[in-house]
């Protein structure tokens, strides 16, 4: 699975911002809105004068306040500066928020998710814990899209991948059983989040040696208002891939027999194709084609093999009707899978 073109694709029905926003905003809460009028009205410009760096100076006690008018904002927003600093947002929520005149820029993301917090304000201490342990996590944006539905994807984990992979990590996992062992593929039941995390090292499992990557994780969120704890409490390989690999090892049963089921159905139907082979070629050979002891000997065949095919379909039944997680869709899946593989390194009949 290439998740660069899931997130692309997920990120346009997303809004971003940074983890360190998200706090400011549930920490300030109401005197965010009196915040950014106040600054809009203090550093409007008919000339391109960036008005809003010398306050943003000011704010940062790096100037000399000669104004009453910036003294008076600076005193009133003391609060807000404080926090934002705290949390090295002040620049991009004042510099980066407004244009040479003075006017805020428009669609901003701290507009969107400042008027989210305002209508759910009840739940603003969950919003911000939630924030804080997606920042602990090390998760630094946030994407969020209240119609995403992380349902509606396969995912795979590559046990054997090369230097790098990323793979998600969800809530209510579930490994689908497959023919092949490697990928793992497993879908949610249902999840708030999706975590799109990164692997470092040389491969899985025994005398292997894979980390987590500190860098490059994404976290998309389909709800701002969910118990944190939900979120695992760190993100270590025994946390995330040691999960998903549990997940994967109670599903051995289900595998071996797609497995064996599967290797039956296509090498029975490998003899049929033989098989029809050799009657087109014995009817070519005019010595052979009207010999009574070859006609016999096919009709043995035919009826050996349709006997062979019958095992093969009750054999499948029998799985099928063994196993809730395996459906008739999964075996025509697997199969056609199968021969998809066989296809594309040249294993194929002639």
């Amino acid at each position: 699975m290439i998740y660069s073109l899931v997130m692309e694709e997920r990120n346009k029905h997303c809004k971003k911002i940074k983890t360190n926003h998200l706090i400011v905003l549930c920490e300030v809460g109401e005197n965010y809105k009196s915040f950014c009028d106040d600054l809009e009205e203090l550093i409007k410009s008919k000339s391109n004068r960036y008005l809003v760096n010398k306050v943003y100076r000011v704010m940062q006690g790096k100037s000399t306040i000669s104004s009453n008018k910036y003294k008076e904002f600076v005193e009133k927003h003391k609060h807000t500066i404080e926090i934002m600093n705290k949390y090295s947002c002040l620049s991009n929520l004042t510099v980066l928020s407004y244009d040479e005149k003075g006017k805020r820029r428009e669609n901003l993301a701290e507009d969107y998710f400042y008027q989210y917090i305002q209508e759910h304000n009840e739940d603003i201490e969950t919003i911000k814990a939630l924030a804080l342990k997606i920042k602990a996590l090390g998760f630094n944006e946030i994407n969020f899209g209240e119609k995403l539905d992380f349902t509606e994807v396969e995912y795979e984990l590559d046990t054997l991948c090369g230097n790098q992979n990323y793979f998600a990590f969800l809530e209510n996992m579930e490994v689908n059983p497959t023919y092949l062992n490697n990928p793992i593929k497993y879908r949610t039941n249902g999840s708030c989040y999706c975590l799109i995390l990164e692997t470092d090292g040389f491969g899985f499992g025994f005398g292997f040696n894979r980390e987590i990557g500190k860098y490059n994780r994404n976290i998309e969120l389909n709800s701002l208002i969910f118990d944190p704890n939900k979120l695992p409490n760190e993100i270590t390989t025994k946390s995330t891939i040691g999960i998903i690999q549990e997940l994967a090892e109670k599903k051995k049963g289900e595998h071996e027999d797609i497995h064996a089921s599967v290797d039956l159905s296509i090498t029975t139907s490998d003899l049929a194709g033989y098989f029809e082979r050799l009657k087109e070629i014995s009817e070519r050979i005019d010595k052979i084609k009207d010999n009574p002891e070859l006609k016999n000997l096919l009709n043995q065949m035919q009826n050996t093999l349709t006997q062979l095919q019958l095992f093969g379909v009750n054999f499948e039944n029998q799985i099928i009707d063994s196993h809730a997680g395996i459906t008739d869709k999964t075996m025509k899946k697997e199969k056609k899978l199968y021969l998809d593989r066989r296809y594309q390194s040249n294993d194929i009949i002639h």
